[in-house]
C-alpha cells in the first residue's frame, strides 16, 4: 500500500482502513489482491478511487497474462477488489464501482490436471538443481499435496514426530487449529537441507530473512516452470497434479479425499472422471482399428 499512498494518499488510506476490517488469513489474501490492483493503476497513473472499467478489464486481463491464474481465481480476485469500492462508496471515498460493467470471467467448466509423472520428475531435478530452497518446496507441495499458503506459513517447530512418524503441523484453509500430515522421508530431507542450523522461525524465507510469501514463491515457480519446459506452472498445480498421479498409481477416491482434504467428494471424482474421459476417449478406438487395417492391406 505504501506505494500508492505515496502517489494518491486519499486511495491508500481508504485501502488501509478496509483490510484493517478483515483479519487473519482473509486478511492476507485479499491483501494480495488489492496490492495487484493497487500497483497496476500507480503504473499507469490512474487514481484507484477514480479508476474506470477500461481500467478494471485491463487489471483483470494482466491476471491472466501477468500471474497466469485461472478463471476461477480472476473471478475472486474481483469479488475482492470490487468488495474494497463497496466501502469506498460506502464511506465516500469513491462515487463508483469501475467493475460494474466489466465482463466477469467465467469459471472452468472442466477440471484442470496437473502435471504427468514425466513433468514432475522433471520439474524435481530442475529444482534439485536451482537451489536446496527451490528444491525443498517443490518436493514437499507435489508429495504432501498441500495449498502453498499452508505450507509458507508452518514453522521449524511445526516439523514435529507423532507416534513415530515425522509430521508437519499446518493450519489449514478455513480452520483454527493446526492438523498434523504425514512428512515423507524425501521431503523431511529436503527441508532439513534447507534449513540447516535454524531451530525455529519460518521454515521459509526471503534472502533478507523474512517469511517467504506466497507472490514470492509464486515468481519463484513460475520461473522454474519455464525453465524446466513446463509453459503454465503456478503453486496450485501442485495440488492438481498430487491429485492426478495418486488416482492414475490406484489410490482408492476416499483415500485421495483424505491426502488433499477435499472437503466435497465431488471436488475429487472429478480430477477421476477427467483422467479418466481422456484415457478412454474413442480416439484411442479408431487409432487401433486404423492401424490393425494398415498391417492387413
Amino acid at each position: 500500500m505504501s506505494r500508492t499512498a505515496t502517489v494518491f494518499k486519499r486511495a491508500g488510506r481508504a485501502v488501509d482502513e478496509w483490510l484493517a476490517t478483515k483479519n487473519g488469513r482473509t486478511r492476507s489474501e485479499y491483501t494480495r489482491d488489492i496490492s495487484r490492483y493497487v500497483k497496476y493503476c500507480a503504473e499507469r497513473r490512474v487514481d484507484p478511487l477514480k479508476a474506470r472499467p477500461d481500467t478494471a478489464a485491463g487489471w483483470l486481463e494482466s491476471l491472466e497474462s501477468d500471474y497466469h491464474l485461472g478463471s476461477a481465481t480472476r473471478l475472486r480476485a474481483l469479488r475482492v477488489v470490487s468488495g474494497f469500492y463497496a466501502y469506498a462508496i460506502r464511506w465516500d471515498y469513491a462515487k463508483k464501482n469501475p467493475f460494474w460493467d466489466v465482463t466477469k470471467p467465467k469459471p472452468a467448466t472442466q477440471t484442470a490436471l496437473g502435471m504427468s509423472m514425466d513433468e514432475s520428475q522433471c520439474l524435481l531435478r530442475e529444482a534439485f538443481w536451482t537451489s536446496e530452497r527451490l528444491h525443498a518446496l517443490v518436493v514437499t507441495l507435489l508429495l504432501l499435496g498441500l495449498r502453498v499458503s499452508e505450507l509458507l506459513e508452518a514453522d521449524i517447530e511445526d516439523i514435529q514426530s507423532e507416534g513415530g512418524q515425522r509430521v508437519l503441523r499446518i493450519l489449514p484453509k478455513g480452520k483454527d487449529e493446526k492438523v498434523s500430515v504425514p512428512l515423507p522421508d524425501t521431503a523431511f530431507a529436503a527441508l532439513m537441507g534447507y534449513i540447516g542450523e535454524r531451530t525455529t522461525g519460518p521454515i521459509f524465507l526471503t534472502r533478507t530473512g523474512r517469511r517467504l510469501s506466497r507472490t514470492g514463491a509464486y515468481d519463484t515457480i513460475v520461473r522454474l516452470g519455464a525453465r524446466a519446459g513446463i509453459k503454465r506452472l503456478f503453486p496450485h498445480l501442485f495440488r492438481a497434479t498430487t491429485t492426478g498421479l495418486l488416482l492414475m498409481l490406484g489410490v482408492k477416491l476416499e483415500r485421495v479425499q483424505e491426502v488433499l482434504r477435499h472437503k466435497d467428494p465431488k471436488t475429487t471424482i472429478g480430477y477421476d472422471r477427467q483422467l479418466q474421459r481422456l484415457r478412454d476417449s474413442p480416439v484411442f478406438v479408431l487409432e487401433k482399428a486404423l492401424a490393425e487395417f494398415e498391417m492387413a492391406a
